[in-house]
């Protein structure tokens, strides 16, 4: 499938073409170059930006009517076509309309390699056409005009001057870009190591995790065993000691009403249930370690603590007990463990210092977002190298030359104000004005 380009000629997939209209909407600019992706029954164009430098260029949809009015082939373009274009690689043809404008711009568009072509019979022939096109100006106002036009847009092909300027500049923002690029990639190297590792970290902390719940269900369920009977046993018990307390009572009351025939009988049932009582008490006390239940109503309760205590002593719950614990002391080596290793890994990829910053919490190391931020600066060093290479080259050195008096200005300011910030007056509660600070 092929759709017409306002050049009336045919436009389909992998031709690069040029649009020649700026289309917010579509997110297009003149003179912008785009690789065809795809051509739909209707004439639409998938196409993908060129040259913009990006790791992932966009792709953008141009409708039928677009480009049969403002898009066409462009493996060829004049000198002032190519104003903003970056290629790695850039072939100008010396031909007789071009000018010293011409073969800068046609010299300065690619970043590796920059090569002029010249038809000649030899090479007397083609230094000849070279000085001619270096003394063509296409206004054609005046030969001492053109020379010096000719000699401004040619200083580029000597070491100084404004086009050393901007070469130098687009050279460091290049230089910028790619060292940027390369620390956002290698945080993002680091990113992968700590998210790997704290993928380990964690699938051996739910298994700590889980075997601790098992230890502890375990041990839940050895002391239930164990205390149930014993909860049984010492109902029983207490009722016991209880039924002496209220035969206690009840021998008490019969010697207080008893007559003087029955007291002798009175007074012995008494001190007998008086001593089954202590007996009972003294019983409690050994068996279950502590005082015996007060009343019914709590000897429920009292059951319940009293077989608890003794079930402490049972091995069955000891070991059970001890499981639990070496469980979570395991869990504590292994977190210790995981933090010696953070720190491993991190003094391994940044250094001791940046390692004992991030373990003491006084620099948290954060990757992703160091990656982020590393890959944004690469971006805009490159954005501003493509809107430098948009320029005419002296508009170019103006903007670089204005770029950098700010910055020293900025510099200067700082300078001035360094005295202020080691030598800030603070407000001395034990005076009546400003003390200097230390």
């Amino acid at each position: 499938m092929t759709a017409t380009g306002s050049d009336g000629l045919p436009i389909g997939a992998g031709d690069l073409i040029q649009t020649r209209k700026n289309d917010a909407a579509l997110g297009v600019a003149n003179r912008q170059q785009w690789v065809v992706q795809y051509v739909t029954d209707d004439g639409t164009l998938y196409a993908r930006e060129v040259g913009s430098g990006r790791k992932n260029p966009r792709t953008v949809t141009l409708p039928p009517e677009y480009v049969a009015e403002h898009a066409h082939l462009s493996y060829a373009a004049t000198a002032y076509g190519v104003q903003g274009a970056t290629v790695i690689t850039s072939h100008t043809v010396l031909s007789e309309a071009t000018s010293a404008a011409g073969v800068y711009v046609g010299m300065t568009r690619g970043r590796e390699t920059n090569q002029l072509h010249v038809i000649a019979e030899n090479m007397a022939d083609a230094k000849a056409q070279f000085v001619e096109a270096m003394e063509r100006d296409p206004a054609d106002r005046g030969l001492d005009h053109a020379t010096a036009q000719a000699i401004e847009a040619a200083r580029g092909l000597i070491a100084d001057g404004p086009v050393k300027l901007v070469t130098a500049e687009l050279a460091r923002l290049d230089q910028e870009a790619a060292r940027a690029q390369r620390q956002a990639e290698h945080w993002a190297k680091i990113a992968a190591r700590l998210d790997a590792q704290r993928d380990a970290h964690r699938a051996e902390d739910e298994q700590d995790n889980a075997a601790i719940h098992i230890a502890e269900d375990a041990a839940e369920q050895v002391r239930a065993e164990v205390t149930g009977p014993l909860v049984e046993e010492a109902v029983a018990e207490g009722a016991t000691y209880l039924a002496a307390v209220d035969n206690e009572a009840a021998a008490s009351a019969r010697l207080s009403t008893v007559g003087r025939f029955g007291r002798r009988k009175a007074r012995a049932e008494y001190q007998a249930a008086k001593e089954d009582t202590q007996t009972q008490r003294a019983r409690v006390r050994d068996e279950w370690a502590g005082e015996p239940p007060r009343t019914r109503q709590t000897l429920p309760g009292w059951a319940s603590g009293a077989a608890a205590r003794k079930a402490e002593g049972d091995p069955r719950v000891s070991d059970a007990a001890r499981a639990v614990e070496t469980a979570r002391t395991g869990r504590g080596a292994t977190l210790r463990r995981y933090k010696q290793e953070r720190f491993a890994l991190l003094a391994r990829e940044l250094g001791a210092e940046q390692a004992r910053g991030d373990q003491f919490g006084m620099r948290t190391v954060n990757p992703q977002r160091a990656a982020r931020d590393t890959l944004a600066r690469a971006t805009l060093a490159r954005v501003e190298a493509d809107e430098l290479r948009s320029l005419p080259v002296s508009e170019a050195a103006r903007r670089i030359e204005a770029q950098r008096a700010e910055q020293e200005q900025t510099r200067q300011r700082a300078r001035q104000l360094e005295p202020f910030g080691r030598d800030i007056p603070h407000f001395d509660p034990g005076r009546d004005g400003p003390a200097r600070s230390l």
